[in-house]
């Protein structure tokens, strides 16, 4: 296995439990931070399933605070994709447990992401959502195409619902039917728009989307 390179965050009294279901590895840290031991963990799959193409990271409440040190710590083991899998879960008495993400975090934390991978990474690091979202801005990918009536009302109408599908149905917990990261997901498609919209441009006119790196680059 080639480009384990990544830098071991701050923290050392954490754990981080992995899993493999094949092609991809499930990242669960009970916070951001991971030991020697949890690091090394992930090393050793890596290196034991060379095959492995995706890390899946299961985003809670302690590691979503830190999106730009835990994207550049998962892109140091040079695995191609990034799938981040927000945890939502209810309490006993019906409100969002301490560990889950909340709507406006949820959206802060994809912002961030895509900043990162839109001025250095496009081309050579995918991430899940930035990908099938920009599927659809080129009408490649798959709009919203299920049942209305299982969306809250202003679902129906949200200009946004071609990229969320109105997320999964067991995050549909709000008090008005909708998801709970409703909010985080219309901040986050509706930032992104500007750039998924020249990006679908220079890919229209067969040029690289790497240009958008370099504009970027000027315009600061």
């Amino acid at each position: 296995m080639t480009g384990c390179q990544a830098e071991l965050p701050p923290h050392s009294d954490h754990r981080c439990a992995v899993a493999s279901d094949g092609t991809s590895i499930v990242l669960d840290f009970d916070s951001y931070g991971v030991n020697q031991r949890s690091h090394a963990h992930i090393v050793a799959r890596l290196q034991a399933e060379p095959h492995i193409t995706t890390l899946k990271i299961i985003i809670n409440q302690a590691n979503i605070q830190q999106p730009e040190h835990l994207y550049h710590y998962l892109r140091g083991f040079g695995v191609p994709v990034l799938q981040f899998v927000p945890f939502v879960a209810l309490d006993d008495v019906g409100a969002l447990t301490t560990e889950s993400v909340h709507a406006e975090q949820w959206g802060a934390f994809l912002i961030a992401v895509f900043d990162l991978w839109v001025q250095q990474d496009i081309e050579t690091l995918h991430i899940q959502y930035i990908d099938a979202a920009l599927a659809i801005w080129c009408g490649q990918g798959s709009p919203f195409s299920g049942d209305n009536a299982l969306l809250a009302e202003e679902c129906r109408e949200c200009p946004v619902l071609r990229f969320c599908h109105g997320d999964c149905p067991q995050h549909r917990i709000a008090d008005d039917g909708k998801s709970a990261l409703c909010a985080g997901y219309r901040q986050f498609f509706t930032y992104s728009a500007p750039y998924m919209k020249a990006l679908r441009d220079l890919l229209k006119q067969h040029r690289s989307p790497m240009e958008l790196m370099t504009m970027l680059a000027q315009s600061r």
